[in-house]
Formats: C-alpha cells, structure tokens, sequence
C-alpha cells in the first residue's frame, strides 16, 4: 500500500472562525490522535489533500514539526452539503493496521496486503 506525505502547518488559534478562515485559504484544520501522545491539532494543503483522497489513499505520513508520524485517517467531517470538508481526523498508525483496516473496509481497487 502506497504512503502519501503531507506536509503540515501548526495551528495556533482555534474556533469555527479561525477553521473557515483556513479553509478560504485552501487548508483543512486537521488532528492527530493516538499512541498514548497529546493531540496534534495542524492544518494540511486541501490542494495536495484532495488529490490523495482521489487516489484512495488510506496511508499517510504526516510531516509534523520536524518529524515524520505515519497515520490514518479515522474520519472527515464533511458541510450539510456534504461538498466541502470542514475537518480531518487521523489516528497515529506506526504498524499500518489501521490504514490496512479501512481499505480492507472499502475494497479498495489494488489493495494487495503485503508479503512477509
């Protein structure tokens, strides 16, 4: 399974203000859970995001303050609308079980699990 890299900002305000103005500006406010560390709350290119998802991506690697964290996406919150995502949560994944779950989940087109 391919891993996408995205490369993140730190957030530093936070509100459903401070969300919409991120997201006019082309980023998705987004959050980082898992393995026993603090959350990470961070914005990420909806640009680079959105062609990630096209491909179904399921494998992440987050570029977050310096250091590479693998993840997951757990969920995106999407408008009423359903047309424009308003938030991105992803789980810290270091094994890929999670990523490997959910396209498991969704047969993916490709997904061939890998040989030991």
């Amino acid at each position: 399974m391919k891993t996408f890299h995205l490369t993140t900002e730190p957030r530093t305000e936070f509100g459903s203000t401070q969300a919409g103005k991120l997201r006019e500006s082309g980023r998705y406010p987004a959050t980082l859970v898992g393995g026993g560390q603090p959350t990470v709350q961070f914005s990420v290119s909806a640009h680079a995001f959105d062609a990630c998802v096209r491909t179904n991506a399921r494998k992440f690697s987050l570029e977050l303050e310096g250091a590479e964290h693998p993840a997951a996406i757990t969920e995106v919150q999407w408008d009423r609308m359903g047309d424009k995502v308003m938030q991105i949560d992803f789980v810290r994944d270091p094994e890929g079980e999670y990523a490997v779950a959910r396209a498991r989940q969704f047969e993916d087109k490709g997904y061939e699990p890998d040989e030991d």
